[in-house]
């Protein structure tokens, strides 16, 4: 199967997320909003395309220093198998600072401020638990056909 990689921001929304079950509905309070605007920064990322590149690995070693980057999970596809707790599904890399406490709709707002202010690239992590997408997404890193 052969997916133009700007549609793997879409395929990411047709999955659940940690949002949609019963512990990330408990331990976030804002979930309904939360998802909505992580849908939003995809639909963002989109129509931005252009200033998109795709990576596995957000250190500064691959994507630079003081870079901007999007980590964006699939329901449990970065949860530890061997502790059932979903860990955090999405965060945002700015200026090189991790913060994965930031909630997505402020993150959205600074993303719309990236996009005008800045000419840089933004770096964006797809972690889909589905198999055959996390192949494909795995190929074009790889491969770099993207670019």
């Amino acid at each position: 199967m052969y997916i133009e990689p700007k549609e793997l921001l879409l395929k990411m929304k047709e999955h659940d997320f940690v949002y949609d079950t019963k512990v990330g509905k408990m331990v976030n309070k804002k979930y309904e909003e939360d998802k909505a605007y992580v849908f939003k920064i995809l639909d963002l990322l989109y129509e931005n395309f252009h200033r998109v590149r795709f990576v596995y690995d957000l250190s500064e070693s691959v994507i630079g220093k003081g870079k901007w980057a999007v980590l964006i999970s699939q329901k449990f596809a970065v949860a530890d198998k061997r502790i059932p707790i979903p860990t955090v599904p999405f965060h945002l890399q700015y200026d090189g600072k991790i913060n994965i406490s930031i909630m997505a709709k402020h993150s959205y707002f600074m993303l719309i401020g990236f996009f005008q202010e800045l000419d840089d690239e933004i770096c964006v992590s797809l972690n889909f638990k589905n198999d055959e997408y996390r192949k494909i997404y795995k190929k074009l890193v790889e491969n770099q056909t993207f670019v």
